[in-house]
């Protein structure tokens, strides 16, 4: 990969993949294209992605795009999670066999696609060995479907095509929604609410499931080495290697939003899988240096750039 090199983020104004542009701007490389809605681009459109990759004719592409979201809007559209995030990896895929072989794409799944039930830490090998979470069946069984294709176009048509698998991520441009938004980001709107308008604090569940959550940068880091460095049909994960339980996490928060109000639980609603953890081993045979940091300094950094909150 050269500076000049010919790249494409597609999610690119998204949370990982905005952290893949920032990260290649701050590497010096000059030809880095994130095509948007805004601009009229559309991944569920065969007709526009053909377009793009028969006239842009990208060295690399990043499929980092996605329809995402925490437990509620993964269990409320099953059926849309499956079916757009489908597409977006056929339509690609299907571009540049035809109109660009020589593009190298890495293709970024989820940590979802392992069953419910594992033996922890969860390696690349667990890979469609048992049922998946019902809460979020769809998206797991998309980006299931995801990595299945990325090996058949390699290898049928000879695509280098790559895939990582993401675990819990949080960072600068995260969905801040909180009818959509993944845990950690659901939890950091809850605790800006609740210091600046005194707006109560309640969350989910029982608050003992653990879960990892990796700063997008570390992972945006470690996307781009892989596909300078990574030339394999196998999965690999992208993770911390460590976990907190959710009620770590808030205590986490507690201490540095300052927080000393009260906090609630409604059991009523699902903890999800227990617990999620992934085994990071491959990844550091690749990536000796990986070394991703750790939630309080990357919330730090969130609260300052994403919702101007001085935590010092």
């Amino acid at each position: 990969m050269n500076k000049d090199s010919k790249i494409t983020v597609f999610g690119g104004t998204g949370m990982l993949g905005s952290a893949i542009v920032r990260q290649f701007n701050k590497k010096g490389f000059e030809n880095v294209n994130a095509p948007s809605r805004k601009e009229g681009f559309d991944l569920l459109s065969k007709e526009k992605v053909d377009s793009y990759i028969d006239v842009y004719k990208p060295d690399y592409v990043f499929l980092v795009a996605g329809l995402v979201g925490g437990i509620q809007a993964n269990n409320k559209r099953q059926a849309d999670f499956l079916y757009q995030n489908s597409m977006m990896i056929l339509n690609v895929l299907e571009a540049i066999k035809n109109y660009s072989p020589k593009t190298k794409i890495l293709y970024t799944g989820s940590t979802c696609i392992y069953p419910k039930e594992n033996p922890q830490p969860i390696n690349e090998n667990r890979f469609m060995t048992g049922p998946l979470e019902d809460t979020n069946k769809g998206y797991a069984v998309a980006k299931g479907m995801g990595i299945v294709a990325c090996q058949l176009y390699r290898m049928q048509y000879g695509i280098n095509a790559i895939s990582a698998m993401p675990t819990n991520l949080y960072g600068i441009k995260d969905n801040y929604d909180l009818e959509s938004s993944h845990f950690i980001a659901a939890m950091i709107v809850k605790f800006v609410n609740a210091k600046k308008n005194g707006t109560p604090l309640q969350f989910w569940g029982s608050g003992k499931p653990r879960r990892e959550a990796l700063y997008a940068d570390d992972c945006a880091d470690a996307c781009i080495y892989l596909i300078q460095n990574y030339d394999s049909p196998e999965i690999v994960n992208i993770g911390t290697g460590y976990d907190h339980s959710i009620k770590e996490y808030i205590d986490i928060a507690e201490r540095v939003f300052n927080y000393d109000g009260e906090i609630s639980w409604d059991a009523s609603k699902p903890d999800g899988t227990f617990e999620k953890r992934t085994d990071i081993a491959k990844l550091k045979s690749i990536m000796p240096e990986y070394n991703p940091r750790g939630f309080e300094e990357g919330l730090k950094t969130v609260l300052k750039e994403d919702f101007n909150f001085d935590v010092s």
